[in-house]
């Protein structure tokens, strides 16, 4: 996500181009569910169980896989890093799209890196030295 609100911000492509790309990226992703039966984690009736909760209270489907005791948090964030690594890379989608040659993306990708590397990580914030959190005890 970073790269489409770094290419915007650097006036590449427009916000509503970035969304377009945002929601070809989610829409590429299996869901949790399916993943969850193809790589042995739960079985599709424990996934029908956490769709019907779903319906009932809108709440994420590994949030709910976990209440109901069918996944354990490590289960999900392995889940949920397959899901990631399966889905379309953005910068795919933005090639396949036109909206920038390959040659482009690069070259925007590296002016981004350069921007970001010529801003102070905390502008504004001094650095705090020993001497001065220290109080007098004697006054």
């Amino acid at each position: 996500m970073r790269l489409c609100f770094d290419l915007v911000e650097g006036g590449y492509i427009t916000a509503a181009q970035a969304l377009s790309v945002l929601d070809q990226h989610l829409a590429s992703r299996t869901p949790i569910g399916q993943l969850a039966v193809e790589n042995e984690y739960m079985t599709m009736s424990q996934v029908f169980d956490v769709l019907a909760q779903q319906t009932i209270s809108n709440r994420p489907f590994g949030e709910l896989a976990i209440e109901l005791g069918y996944l354990n948090r490590l289960d999900l964030g392995r889940l949920l890093l397959i899901q990631v690594e399966g889905s379309k890379p953005l910068p795919d989608l933005i090639l396949q799209e036109g909206l920038m040659t390959q040659i482009e993306l690069d070259n925007a990708v590296h002016e981004r890196k350069l921007q970001r590397s010529r801003k102070p990580a905390h502008a504004g914030v001094l650095p705090i030295t020993g001497s001065e959190n220290q109080t007098s005890s004697g006054t």
